[in-house]
């Protein structure tokens, strides 16, 4: 093979593998929002869940909209602390000497946005039972847990969301868990 032919080779191998870098990236660009949390069309779904569910009418659902958006506002602003103490925390990784009083001090530094975030969606909701009337409030009671599962994040390896409860509360994706008291399963047979 001559010199010029083993090259128009190398350089046809360099294009296409650029074209494939090239491609890779755009997908991963085109497709960052759909990894990024819930879409809006899913939080909206919340928000549509219980204009229906409560019955609620146009001010109450108005209203509702609202409380809706200025919750995911405070939130986003949450997760950005929280995520900045984490980062923190982390960072102490690279000290060669940290000691456990500021080991500690960082962590609860980080949980405290946790404690923050369970607050803020425990006042927002509270704020959505005060919009009801008697009737709906008796309705939203029924129908607060099925709502908050619907807003909770997927499980690791569940990209479908929360799983789904059989009866007894128990998720379909295994078998209870081991349990000492007379409740549990019964022992194997011995042999």
């Amino acid at each position: 093979m001559s010199y010029f032919n083993r090259n128009k080779w190398w350089g046809i191998a360099f294009l296409v593998l650029l074209a494939l870098n090239i491609a890779t990236l755009s997908a991963f660009w085109l497709l960052k929002d759909k990894r990024n949390g819930p879409p809006p069309a899913q939080r909206s779904g919340v928000v549509d869940f219980l204009v229906t569910e409560l019955g609620l009418d146009s001010a109450q659902s108005n209203t509702l909209k609202e409380l809706n958006e200025i919750h995911q506002r405070d939130m986003k602003e949450i997760r950005r602390n929280n995520r900045e103490a984490k980062n923190s925390f982390f960072d102490l990784l690279s000290e060669p000497t940290v000691t456990d009083s500021v080991l500690h001090l960082a962590a609860e530094n980080a949980v405290k946005y946790e404690v923050e975030t369970d607050m803020l969606t425990f006042r927002h909701f509270q704020k959505i039972r005060q919009l009801c009337t008697d009737e709906q409030k008796e309705k939203f009671d029924q129908v607060i847990k099925q709502v908050l599962r619907m807003m909770a994040p997927p499980q690791p390896g569940n990209r479908n969301g929360p799983p789904q409860r059989r009866e007894g509360g128990r998720p379909d994706d295994g078998p209870p868990p081991h349990r000492d008291d007379k409740e549990g399963p019964p022992p194997p047979p011995e042999k």
